[in-house]
């Protein structure tokens, strides 16, 4: 084969490539258009693989259309701050001042469920039976982790621990009042030290009041076509459940330093994205055709040998949605901000954020 015809075919390849990657980009900018039409003000999209990274950015940071979404925009975090926590746990197990088969109120008092056996495992997978706090009415913004847990702990479990799955942020309070017991630092001095620092995510901050950073998008609400501002709420209530706050090149990041072995080891890690607990979803002719699992935070998507194929964790916090998609076969990651509460019946959020992932998917399937 001659040189003319090697750089022919090199030059057909790339061509084919950049012809993909342009209608990835197309299909996601229709799918944006919508969401924005809809009623999203701003969208941002990273896309991450081993070969690096694409931001798509999308409307602004806020309803009056100011300032445009850009690389650097930060988002509030909401639940995905429970995965950090985990990695925390499984830290301090990893240094031998915890194990997961511990039972809470070893470092904790329950109060009247210091009997029921509820282990650190049964917080992370969300299998405690305890009230989830953020069910309640009373709940204030400026309530401390004390305060949400002293809520939780008044009502009666609502199964035995560890027989089945219920989402619960009463669970990730206690971990980070359990990690603050042990280390006798607070939770801000461990996550930074513990993951921040390490991995080098600048943007990131534990962000408990509220007081803002530079460039966070506004957070809102709708109802009845009328926008509500929850930018600056007090999120002492979210704590370790849910107040960290940066841009998603630094989620990103985090993803990838998690996944590398470089906060926990391999063993860790495993045990981090392995099923504790297992669904298996039924079709129409009501035969198996998916599994879902619980690991220790993440949720995971299964083959049918009970193997992870994907972990994900979503995030919603008043005014903002944030959800992480990773791909343990290929290594990629999807990660999604959009600075508008999934109310109601959760959309145009959830569909927009859902037909982006399965429009990069796709792609990937068929491209690389």
């Amino acid at each position: 084969m001659t040189k003319k015809y090697i750089l022919t075919i090199l030059a057909t390849a790339f061509c084919l490539i950049s012809m993909a990657q342009d209608d990835l980009k197309l299909k996601l900018d229709s799918i944006a258009t919508t969401g924005l039409e809809k009623g999203i003000p701003g969208i941002q999209v990273i896309i991450s693989d081993s070969k690096g990274y694409t931001i798509y950015n999308y409307g602004h940071h806020e309803i009056e259309k100011t300032t445009e979404v850009n690389d650097s925009t930060r988002w509030r975090y909401g639940s995905i701050t429970k995965v950090f926590t985990a990695v925390m746990i499984l830290q301090l197990e990893s240094e031998g001042k915890l194990s997961i088969d511990d039972s809470a109120t070893k470092y904790i008092d329950l109060k009247q469920h210091n009997a029921a056996g509820i282990t650190i495992k049964h917080l992370l997978n969300h299998s405690s039976g305890l009230y989830n706090y953020t069910a309640s009415k009373k709940l204030k913004w400026e309530d401390t982790p004390n305060q949400c847990l002293e809520n939780s702990l008044k009502r009666k479990l609502n199964f035995t621990p560890g027989s089945k799955y219920d989402y619960c942020n009463t669970g990730y309070v206690i971990l980070g009042l359990i990690i603050e017991k042990i280390t006798a630092q607070s939770y801000q001095q461990n996550i930074t030290e513990r993951i921040f620092k390490p991995c080098g995510l600048e943007s990131m901050i534990y962000c408990s009041d509220d007081k803002i950073p530079f460039n966070t998008a506004r957070g809102y609400k709708i109802k009845h076509n009328k926008y509500t501002d929850f930018t600056e709420i007090d999120h002492s209530w979210a704590n370790s459940a849910g107040a960290v706050l940066g841009n998603l090149t630094d989620l990103n990041k985090f993803v990838d330093c998690l996944f590398k072995g470089n906060l926990i080891d391999s063993s860790q890690l495993k045990k981090m994205i392995s099923p504790t607990i297992i669904y298996r979803d039924l079709n129409a002719d009501g035969m198996e055709w998916f599994y879902h699992g619980v690991g220790l935070c993440w949720d995971l998507n299964l083959d049918k040998t009970e193997k992870p194929i994907y972990v994900s964790h979503g995030g919603n916090t008043h005014g903002y949605n944030c959800d992480i998609h990773y791909n343990t076969q290929n290594n990629l990651t999807i990660i999604i901000g959009m600075n508008l509460f999934p109310s109601g019946k959760y959309e145009p959020v959830f569909s927009t954020q859902n037909n982006m992932i399965n429009a990069i998917h796709e792609y990937y399937k068929q491209h690389k």
